[in-house]
């Protein structure tokens, strides 16, 4: 097959490895969210047995079991990935206080992890609608607060901020050749036609997120295919169309260098990942310290409001109303079109505040109610609880994570956890062996 035949030039000697690589389990990996579960806590409390710490990523192990259905996953506590592909982030090195942008940003996992670097405010967009709620929903259970959620052609978002960004990540939509071992029907949709259409459109993204990054930052071009067209090849006719950028070399302990030997970075099966490349890339000039993106006037609480974050002490240094929901960040609101911006707190439905299930999962509530592993079963399935409480709104924790929220008439915690998060029927909250005996 003619993908093999290219792989096989690619490669030379090492092409029996990677054919032997392609036959092992698909590799996996665990991520931290430090923001909800210290390192120390993980590793003496969580009970799920790590393999060892995965090179491309701080507080990341690799883990042979499925995890998806794990307390931990659902509270936001982790997010499983295959290892390599946290690299980019790694490489972009986001540092506090950033303005981030991640233009090609679904489902949601480098932007969960750009997250917990603390950048100042970090923009994620993602075009397709299906992926787009999909990223939201990874953003708001990882307690996401200071970010955007564009849904818009990388060219407009590019438009609406000129040279707005100090790191730019282009994780570009690609032929996908990294993931046959996940999806075998990856293989039977190959084509050369197909890795030619994705470099017109990689060139395309890789223009818009220049013209988006302010002078003196920095971008990482990244894929998980293997093609040169949408790789070295790529990033060679990128610096030919844009003399203002320069490639940065890549220096990491993992991976090798790229084809060409020009600063780009290559992961392989045999290198302990599933397939990735990486470009840094920066554009030359001093950073502009003043820059600013426009931003929403603030708007005063309502008093059901007020009364509502005060019940709970929960406070944010912004908020915003758009179509009569209240939304509350800790960087001021951009103005723009947006799928969501900031953490959507509720609304005022007839004279009474009704609290969203993402408030409940990005800030700690002062009402809470803390589950056994019985009742987090019932409820993840939906279920109401027989739990003896004040009356009113309480944030459902589980080993003090949040997991959702319920309304409490005393004696029962009617579940207000969104439907499309519920447990389907015949699944079950995973637990570990060390959690069971706990």
């Amino acid at each position: 097959m003619e993908f093999f035949e290219r792989m096989k030039q690619y490669l030379g000697d090492e092409f029996p490895a990677f054919l032997e690589a392609m036959d092992k389990p698909l590799a996996r990996s665990l991520r931290l969210n430090t923001g909800r579960l210290s390192r120390q806590r993980f590793l003496e409390a969580s009970g799920i047995p790590v393999e060892k710490e995965s090179p491309f990523a701080r507080d990341a192990w690799i883990v042979q079991e499925a995890l998806g259905l794990h307390p931990l996953h659902l509270a936001g506590a982790i997010y499983l990935q295959e290892p390599s592909a946290s690299a980019p982030v790694d490489i972009l090195d986001v540092q506090p206080g950033d303005c981030v942008l991640d233009l090609c940003a679904a489902p949601g996992s480098k932007s969960t992890q750009i997250l917990r670097e603390n950048p100042g405010f970090l923009v994620c967009n993602e075009l397709d609608p299906q992926r787009a709620g999909v990223l939201l929903s990874n953003l708001e259970r990882s307690g996401a607060v200071n970010f955007a959620l564009s849904r818009d052609d990388a060219r407009k978002t590019a438009r609406r901020f000129p040279e707005a960004f100090d790191k730019v990540l282009v994780d570009a939509p690609c032929s996908g050749e990294g993931m046959i071992k996940k999806h075998s029907a990856a293989l039977q949709e190959w084509s050369a036609a197909g890795v030619r259409s994705c470099a017109a459109r990689q060139a395309q993204i890789l223009d818009a997120a220049c013209e988006a990054l302010a002078p003196g930052g920095t971008m990482v071009y990244s894929t998980c295919t293997y093609a040169r067209e949408e790789n070295e090849d790529q990033v060679r006719a990128f610096l030919d169309r844009h003399p203002e950028m320069e490639q940065i070399p890549i220096d990491k302990p993992y991976g090798r260098p790229d084809f060409d030997g020009a600063g780009g970075l290559r992961i392989f099966p045999m290198d302990g990942g599933e397939g990735q490349f990486a470009a840094k890339l920066r554009k030359k000039g001093k950073p502009q310290k003043t820059r600013r993106l426009p931003q929403e006037q603030p708007v005063r609480l309502t008093a059901l409001e007020q009364a509502f974050l005060e019940e709970h002490g929960i406070r944010f240094d912004w908020y915003c109303r758009k179509n009569g929901q209240l939304f509350g960040m800790n960087h001021p609101f951009v103005k723009g079109n947006w799928k969501r911006q900031g953490v959507l707190i509720g609304e005022t439905v007839k004279n009474r505040f009704e609290p969203a299930h993402a408030c409940f999962m990005a800030l700690k509530s002062s009402r809470q109610v803390e589950l056994s592993d019985d009742q987090l079963e019932a409820f993840m399935h939906g279920l109401q609880l027989p739990v003896k409480t004040d009356k009113g709104f309480a944030q459902v924790t589980w080993h003090g994570l949040p997991v959702g929220f319920g309304k409490s008439t005393g004696s029962v915690l009617k579940n207000r956890l969104p439907k499309g998060l519920r447990l389907l029927e015949g699944s079950h909250v995973k637990l570990t062996d060390q959690q069971k005996a706990g």
